[in-house]
C-alpha cells in the first residue's frame, strides 16, 4: 500500500493565506475591468490536459486562418518567445493568439485583448496527464510513464500546481513561476477576475463552449473532440491514497479551479438564457456520420498544420 508523503510545495502560511481567504474570494467581491468582443485580440491560454486542443480546432474554423497565431505546442516556451520578440506591426495584424504560453502576452501587444481559459479538476488533470503520456510517443515522458505507476509519475514528472503557476504570469527571470505558493495564486486568481472574458471547465465543456459562442460571436458549425485518452481509468478507481497525494500537493490549483468555478457560474447566469438557447445547436454540432467526422478531422489537422507553419516564420 502507497503511503501519503508530505508535498514540498511553497505554502507560505499553514492556514494559506490567498487559499483559505483572500482578497479575491468572491468574484463579486473584486472589480472587472470592462471587457467587450470586438476589434480586441483574442488570447486563448491552452493549459495542459484541459480539453485545449479541442478548442484550438474550434478557434481555427472561427478565425481566418493568417490572422492566428498558434504557439508551436511540443517546444511552446521556445515558441512563445519568438512571438515576444516579433514587431508591433506584426502583433497588431493578429486576431487571435492560441496555446501553451503564461499569463501576460497582453503587455506587448499594441492595442487590447482579451483572455480565456479552461481549468480542469486537478486531480483529473492529474490522471488524464500520466494515461496520455502512455498512450502518446511523442511524449517527452512516455517511456517514465510506461515505467512508473500514476503515484511515482505524478510525484516526478507531473508539474504541480501548473495551472495556477502559468495563470499567474511571468516573473522577473522566468516565464512563469517554477514554484506556486499563496502569493502565486493569489495573483492567479486576480489576473482570472481582472483580465478573463470567459473562464471555461473542462468537466462542462459543452456549457462552457456555448458560453464562448454567444460571448464572441462564434458560429460553431462542427466539433469533434481531440487527443482524448481512453487508456485512463475514472477518478474513482484512485487508490485513497494516491488520490489524498495528488489533493495535498495540488492545493494551490484545487482552490484556484474552486474561484475559476465560481467566476464560470457568474458569467453563466449573465448569459443563462442566450446559452440555453445555444446548448441545443453546441450538441448538434457533434452529430456527424462517421465519413463527416473523418473529414471534419482531417481538414482541422490541415488547418493546424497552416496556423503552426506561418507562425513559426
Amino acid at each position: 500500500m502507497s503511503r501519503v508523503r508530505t508535498a514540498t510545495v511553497d505554502t507560505g502560511d499553514s492556514r494559506l493565506p490567498g487559499v483559505e481567504r483572500d482578497n479575491f474570494a468572491s468574484p463579486q467581491g473584486l472589480r472587472r475591468l470592462t471587457l467587450a468582443p470586438g476589434r480586441e485580440a483574442l488570447i486563448f491560454i491552452h493549459l495542459y490536459k484541459t480539453g485545449g486542443t479541442t478548442l484550438n480546432r474550434i478557434i481555427e474554423w472561427e478565425y481566418k486562418l493568417p490572422r492566428i497565431c498558434s504557439v508551436e505546442p511540443t517546444w511552446w516556451r521556445w515558441s512563445y518567445k519568438k512571438i515576444t520578440r516579433w514587431s508591433p506591426s506584426r502583433l497588431a495584424r493578429v486576431d487571435v493568439f492560441e496555446g501553451h504560453m503564461p499569463f501576460g502576452l497582453h503587455n506587448l501587444l499594441p492595442g487590447p485583448a482579451n483572455y480565456v481559459t479552461f481549468l480542469r479538476d486537478p486531480v483529473d488533470r492529474a490522471i488524464s496527464d500520466y494515461y496520455f503520456a502512455r498512450r502518446f510517443k511523442p511524449h517527452p515522458h512516455h517511456r517514465a510513464a510506461h515505467r512508473l505507476n500514476l503515484e511515482e509519475f505524478f510525484l516526478q514528472k507531473h508539474e504541480h500546481n501548473w495551472q495556477s503557476r502559468i495563470l499567474a504570469g511571468s516573473d522577473a527571470q522566468e516565464l512563469f513561476p517554477s514554484v506556486c505558493d499563496a502569493a502565486t495564486l493569489a495573483r492567479a486568481k486576480e489576473n482570472l477576475a481582472r483580465r478573463f472574458i470567459a473562464v471555461g471547465l473542462t468537466e462542462r465543456f459543452d456549457e462552457s463552449l456555448a458560453l464562448l459562442k454567444v460571448v464572441l460571436g462564434w458560429k460553431v458549425k462542427r466539433y469533434r473532440s481531440f487527443r482524448v485518452a481512453s487508456n485512463r481509468i475514472a477518478k474513482q478507481q484512485v487508490a485513497p491514497s494516491t488520490f489524498e497525494l495528488i489533493k495535498e500537493w495540488e492545493k494551490f490549483d484545487l482552490a484556484l479551479y474552486a474561484y475559476g468555478a465560481s467566476l464560470f457560474e457568474t458569467t453563466l447566469a449573465a448569459h443563462r438564457e442566450a446559452v440555453e438557447a445555444e446548448l441545443p445547436e453546441i450538441r448538434k454540432a457533434r452529430e456527424m456520420t462517421p465519413l463527416e467526422s473523418r473529414y471534419y478531422w482531417a481538414s482541422s489537422i490541415i488547418r493546424a498544420i497552416v496556423c503552426r507553419a506561418h507562425s513559426l516564420l
